[in-house]
């Protein structure tokens, strides 16, 4: 049901059973439910939720390859090229949005925190800034999916946050230098990125700069490289 709410139907709540279908009294069981819901759901929309299902799949191409069995009967086709999702057969304007933030970037990464629905992931160099761990936090005890990758040094060890109740790894980095990046991808959707790092000297000493891009394309190749950094085996 949380998909279908990110998806157009922020009205469906649980309460003691799903929905009730076209004004009837009966229980929905959830076949029904999903199908009624992906009847009605827009085209952009339902666009972005199969991107999102094949990104947190376990193995992307395996999950192309099921939906493509499925969507095969509209003559559409998924493939994987370039850290993007490739749609074949349909053509869908793609939403892309992008902002650049010079000061207040911790109300931005907040804001933008705040208003996740699915998932969260965080490849960040330096994380000491408390109140953005604390946003996170209350987005884990909501249930949404959050991970993060930070650099493992001398600097997290001493003042970095608490991050003992999320799913984080501490690496050194890939190449044999540091674990440089500063990003984080939301519900698959919008990448937050650019020279902040989460701490309390880029907040209130540094010149800094976050760039806010909601692009489907690009957000799927942070969740790849995401995904390179921290694998799910």
């Amino acid at each position: 049901m949380s998909l279908f709410q990110i998806y157009g139907f922020r009205d469906d709540v649980y309460n003691g059973g799903l929905p009730k279908l076209n004004n009837s009294n009966l229980n929905t069981s959830k076949t029904n439910y999903v199908k009624d819901r992906l009847y009605k759901i827009s085209d952009i929309n339902l666009k972005e939720l199969i991107e999102q299902l094949i990104v947190e799949s376990t193995n992307i191409n395996d999950a192309i390859a099921q939906l493509n069995d499925v969507l095969a009967h509209d003559s559409v086709r998924l493939s994987f090229s370039n850290d993007a999702i490739v749609w074949e057969g349909i053509k869908i304007d793609p939403k892309i949005e992008n902002e650049a933030v010079f000061k207040d970037n911790e109300k931005k990464v907040i804001d933008n925190i705040n208003s996740a629905k699915v998932s969260i992931l965080v490849a960040m160099a330096w994380f000491t800034n408390k109140k953005i761990k604390e946003a996170l936090d209350r987005k884990r005890q909501e249930g949404l999916r959050i991970e993060l990758v930070i650099y493992k040094d001398g600097v997290n060890s001493v003042h970095g946050v608490d991050l003992t109740n999320f799913d984080s790894i501490e690496i050194r980095g890939t190449r044999g230098g540091f674990m440089h990046n500063k990003f984080c991808v939301i519900d698959n959707q919008k990448v937050l990125t650019g020279s902040y790092n989460w701490t309390t000297n880029a907040e209130s000493r540094n010149d800094e700069n976050v760039l806010v891009t909601t692009d489907n394309a690009t957000a799927t190749k942070y969740s790849v490289e995401f995904r390179r950094l921290k694998p799910l085996i």
